[in-house]
């Protein structure tokens, strides 16, 4: 394979419509190619949470020229770790200068607001390269790894030059690539809510819940005898008109049961069970005003072995489920899409002829920096001083302290994928023209 080789636009098949998906859509397009989306539902089932979109997601983003400011997003100022039962403050990382030393604002987003700006830009007339078609209600089947062809649920199939499977947690393409999950139900299971800010000023509760940080009540072993799975995570979103709410708990408290991808809202009282009796009042009022209370069945997966077959590729959940901790998920999968965009790209025109290769080089450059974040995702489940940012201040309490060889924010944003990326590819370069220089000895 030459490096010399002109830039081929390819036809790209893209399983899956989700945030993770759009994004791979989005920056294949702004590389050249002619990209299909194909969602097994329609949009209109979207979850409505909030997402954290650090430094290092942001960066693709504007890469794909995204306005995020038509995210509604707010610009997060701190995040607060508080006691479960007082809600005293028990550490603070400045968010303050972080626009300063990385560039980039650090964000928070309601998901139905992200996903309406991917799935606008990758579907617009406007912008760089041929617009993405979307194919709703197109589940997949299977995936024939010899002609590169799938086959939906509906009886439709397409071929494609390349195959992403952005089909999430349950992906059926991660399956027809021979990966086998390690599965474990989590011991921990969470319930998603929000709180109008309306409602919070109308009703006179706490003004704290909808200042421009991400919260978090307990996380940690109480020392009444608390489970560590407790825990809260509160932060604004959409402009700062809605307060979303991650509650955790231990799975056995929970009434949840069932699978599936769409639920009923739960009454307030499925949340409130176990030791949230003991959680800090002005927290508990909040939760008792809430609304689009669902429920999140949490899973641990170890590591996959492989994320790439032949010229089928899996991204975001699909290729590195984590417990969401950390907070990366999101930025984890543009990172992924960033990387497809770059190496599928007329820089390194030869990976447009040689798929396979390209898709090597995309599991070299991802696969040990998202299982990095995975593996804090876990042990962030045990402490929430693990999180990144409390990881770089310091906290009195004990077993609030995180262990060492633990994810920084200044990891996370000095990384720059390109560099890496150009890297990789000076070494496969040097290690093909070897042979073709012996050969004239």
């Amino acid at each position: 394979m030459s490096n010399t080789a002109g830039f081929k636009q390819l036809h790209v098949a893209v399983v899956g419509g989700g945030i993770g998906g759009l994004s791979a859509a989005l920056s294949l397009r702004r590389a050249g190619h002619r990209v299909d989306i194909f969602e097994r539902r329609g949009f209109d089932v979207e979850v409505g949470a909030s997402i954290s979109c650090a430094a290092n997601g942001s960066v693709h983003l504007a890469d794909w020229g995204i306005d995020v400011e038509a995210m509604s997003p707010v610009a997060l100022m701190k995040l607060t770790m508080r006691d479960w039962e007082t809600g005293e403050i028990q550490g603070v990382y400045d968010l303050s200068d972080y626009e300063r030393e990385w560039g980039r604002v650090y964000y928070m987003l309601h998901r139905q607001d992200m996903h309406k700006v991917l799935l606008e830009a990758a579907t617009a007339e406007e912008g760089e390269g041929m617009p993405c078609k979307i194919h709703n209600n197109s589940p997949c089947d299977t995936v024939d790894l010899e002609t590169n062809t799938i086959t939906f649920l509906n009886g439709k199939s397409v071929q494609a030059d390349l195959i992403i499977g952005a089909d999430g947690i349950r992906s059926v393409v991660r399956e027809q690539i021979g990966v086998k999950p390690d599965i474990k139900t989590s011991p921990q299971t969470c319930y998603r809510c929000n709180v109008l800010t309306k409602d919070i000023k109308a009703l006179g509760l706490v003004k704290h819940s909808y200042e421009p940080a991400i919260q978090f009540w307990g996380g940690s072993e109480g020392r009444n005898g608390r489970s560590k799975y407790y825990k809260i995570v509160m932060a604004p979103c959409s402009n700062g008109e809605i307060v979303s709410f991650y509650c955790f708990m231990p799975t056995e408290m929970t009434n949840h049961r069932e699978e599936g991808f769409t639920f009923k809202e739960v009454p307030v009282s499925d949340i409130l069970q176990g030791r949230y009796s003991d959680l800090d009042p002005e927290c508990l009022a909040l939760l008792q005003n809430s609304k689009d209370r669902m429920p999140w069945r949490l899973y641990v997966h170890q590591p996959y072995t492989h994320w790439v077959n032949k010229r089928v590729g899996l991204l975001g959940d699909a290729a590195h489920p984590m417990m969401p901790h950390q907070s990366q998920g999101a930025c984890q999968a543009l990172e992924d899409a960033g990387a497809l965009g770059i190496i599928f790209s007329a820089k390194y025109p030869e990976f447009t002829r040689d798929v396979e290769a390209g898709l090597r080089l995309y599991q070299t450059i991802r696969k040990p920096r998202a299982t990095r974040v995975q593996e804090a995702s876990a042990r962030a489940t045990e402490n929430v001083g693990e999180r990144i940012g409390f990881t770089s201040i310091e906290v009195q309490d004990e077993l609030l302290k995180p262990k060492t060889g633990n994810l920084t924010v200044r990891e996370m944003n000095e990384y720059k994928m390109h560099d890496h990326i150009a890297a990789e590819v000076a070494k496969i370069r040097k290690a093909r023209e070897m042979p073709q220089e012996m050969a004239h000895l």
